[in-house]
């Protein structure tokens, strides 16, 4: 994830842990491995309150043009993310090209 800032990175690392942990709740649902699933559904909710904070700063340097560039933050989650399932599905990697 070279060539991002420090908030693009921080933004793509928060958001992969929310997609690491959907990953995680869909294999405790397949698995029917309720407190797997439990387990897991209460660390996606903290997850995804850190990446609330970070989006939320995000969105404040945007309004100000200072914003993440959505390109590197695209191309970062896609990348790093293709080991997640959730992160495959929704943000299929692709070389050399957009989805």
């Amino acid at each position: 994830m070279t060539g991002l800032s420090s908030n693009e990175l921080r933004l793509v690392e928060e958001y992969l842990w929310v997609l690491d942990f959907v990953s995680r709740c869909a294999l405790g649902v397949d698995r029917a491995d309720w407190f797997y699933l439990y387990d897991k559904a209460s660390e996606l909710q903290r997850a995804a309150g850190h990446l609330a904070e970070v989006a939320h700063q995000a969105y404040q340097a945007s309004t100000q043009g200072q914003g993440p560039r959505p390109e590197a933050v695209r191309a970062a989650v896609a990348w790093q993310g293709r080991h997640y399932r959730a992160a495959r599905l929704l943000h299929p990697h692709q070389p050399g090209g957009r989805r």
